[in-house]
């Protein structure tokens, strides 16, 4: 949906096919990752605010559940981190009074340290924190974090969390090729997953292009050593199963070529164009990438699309 905070349905790797929900603008984060999808976050921040009102949110999901079918969950995370708008409680419990589709949480877990927070949650059928490092030096390279957040901290959160959240914890680590991927860390990664106790465990690596353009993706055959070493909750994310082609629109898909056949653009550039939310844009534009239509150009720092010759 154009010009709106809710998105898709598109289809998710771990979630099929996803309806998403915007609660900040783009990069209200803190954290500036350097494999982010989306981009470098400008500044980090840690202040929570209704940055998307409560009402504007719940009466948009609302109207898209009148009118279309039922999206197999309703996914609140985004372009930014979603737990730093304030409103996030109200919107769960109020979007669960609306309808049967769970309701997820994709959260960054840095903010998890606070109750108030782990309380906004307490509603939701799912949530699912990141969790990709496991010492205070691989959490500065990888996460670069607000100045206010610690790896401690962080990681205390999210076992707090567990305590009193009753519903499913699917945690995800993304690995980066020669940071934090070696037999010691995923041992390391071992004692964090026993405190924490999430329901699954999420291993993930650079599909998409990132942040930064010196990240590398791990091998599927070290995913499954890391896995072997993390035991039975971990499963490595595969591609989406389900056939995308007949839920996502292929107009999109047309007046993406059509674009980039005039000159290369960013993921933003493309947002801004088409009216279409970015997150929505990836899954597009990786069916072209997958088909050699399209392919990416790293200038500075920053991430170009182009149709392929």
């Amino acid at each position: 949906m154009k010009n709106s905070h809710i998105y898709g349905p598109v289809p998710s790797r771990r979630l099929g096919f996803s309806l998403g929900v915007d609660l900040v603008p783009a990069k209200i984060c803190s954290y500036d990752c350097i494999y982010c999808q989306i981009g470098p976050t400008p500044r980090t921040i840690t202040a929570r605010k209704p940055y998307i009102p409560a009402k504007t949110v719940i009466d948009e999901v609302a109207a898209f559940l009148k009118n279309h079918p039922a999206p197999d969950c309703i996914t609140l995370g985004g372009s930014g981190e979603p737990t730093l708008n304030s409103d996030i409680g109200r919107i769960i419990k109020e979007i669960k009074a609306e309808t049967d589709v769970p309701v997820a949480v994709l959260t960054n877990g840095s903010l998890l340290c606070d109750p108030d927070i782990r309380d906004d949650l307490r509603h939701a059928d799912v949530v699912l924190p990141s969790f990709d490092a496991c010492d205070p030096e691989m959490f500065a390279r990888i996460n670069r974090p607000h100045a206010d957040i610690g790896f401690t901290q962080m990681a205390e959160g999210q076992v707090a969390f567990r305590k009193t959240y009753p519903g499913s914890i699917w945690l995800e680590i993304f690995f980066v090729e020669g940071i934090n991927t070696d037999d010691a860390h995923a041992r390391e990664f071992a004692e964090w997953i026993e405190k924490i106790r999430p329901d699954k465990v999420h291993l993930n690596t650079a599909i998409r292009p990132t942040a930064e353009k010196n990240v590398t993706a791990v091998s599927f055959s070290d995913l499954e050593r890391i896995r072997d070493l993390l035991g039975q909750v971990a499963e490595i994310i595969v591609p989406f199963g389900k056939d995308a082609s007949q839920r996502l629109n292929p107009d999109i898909r047309k007046d993406l070529l059509a674009i980039l056949s005039r000159r290369p653009c960013t993921l933003a550039d493309l947002s801004a164009v088409t009216g279409v939310h970015s997150l929505e844009l990836v899954k597009h534009l990786e069916e072209l990438t997958k088909g050699n239509r399209v392919e990416t150009v790293a200038q500075g720092d920053k991430t170009y699309y182009h149709v392929r010759e």
